[in-house]
């Protein structure tokens, strides 16, 4: 059990990739010694950070 219960990752969204896609996340996956899913999440992460960066300097030109 968790000690923080809004830690817990339970959320699913799906995501298809072809088979060139899945290959390049697992081979990126194996040379950062992490998994897959974990890779991508946060790969997400940094993308939703970027994006708010940049609507955030979007917003003060």
């Amino acid at each position: 059990m968790y000690a923080d219960p809004t830690h817990l990752r339970n959320k699913v969204i799906k995501v298809r990739l072809n088979d060139d896609e899945r290959d390049l996340v697992d081979a990126l996956a194996r040379l950062n010694k992490t998994q897959p899913a974990v890779l991508l999440r946060d790969l997400v992460l940094q993308g939703i950070a970027l994006f708010e960066q940049s609507t955030e300097q979007n917003r003060c030109a």
